[in-house]
């Protein structure tokens, strides 16, 4: 019972916006024909057709008409930072400056693995040495080789070994050596 007086009041208010403000205000003066005419508050005017409508908001919240270039208390006192103060400006790093690594050393050009213990200086050159790897000994001939060093000279107290473009002298020990 109560949902269907509800449902009439509903039902008689949206018959009495629908109506056009003449028919409400003649039928008001019809009932009392000796009465003053009292103004009558201001309500919906549903026949204004000539006034622009309001702008929309996007999505119903008001503050999104206002625009950030007014809202300059927020920038000054920000809400989420602990000292309520704005930020520090930026500092721009100071330019990387890229060093080039010096040039690789060149390398050592190879030794042989061993070491001179004897010469007989003559026409054919003879060299006695001890392979640093295996602890033999070997005996090589001018023009002979070991392990791609090739014998290309013998004097008394050195030889002159040859590898590709390497060339290696080696020298028997001095005797204040031993």
């Amino acid at each position: 019972m109560i949902r269907a007086g509800a449902m009439l009041t509903l039902a008689l208010a949206a018959a009495a916006f629908a109506w056009p403000a003449h028919l409400v205000a003649a039928t008001d003066q019809a009932v009392v024909p000796d009465a003053r005419a009292v103004p009558r508050p201001p309500a919906l005017d549903l026949d204004r057709r000539a006034a622009p409508p309001a702008p929309a908001v996007a999505s119903g919240n008001p503050l999104w008409a206002v625009p950030l270039s007014v809202l300059t208390a927020t920038r000054e006192r920000p809400l989420f930072s602990s000292s309520r103060r704005p930020p520090a400006a930026p500092v721009a790093a100071p330019p990387v400056v890229q060093v080039r690594a010096p040039p690789p050393r060149p390398a050592e050009p190879p030794r042989p693995r061993m070491s001179l213990v004897g010469t007989v200086a003559g026409a054919e050159g003879i060299a006695i040495f001890v392979d640093q790897t295996t602890q033999t000994i070997i005996r090589l001939r001018t023009g002979e080789g070991h392990e791609g060093w090739v014998l290309r000279a013998v004097s008394a107290r050195e030889v002159t070994l040859q590898n590709d473009r390497y060339t290696a002298i080696l020298a028997l020990p001095s005797a204040q050596q031993k």
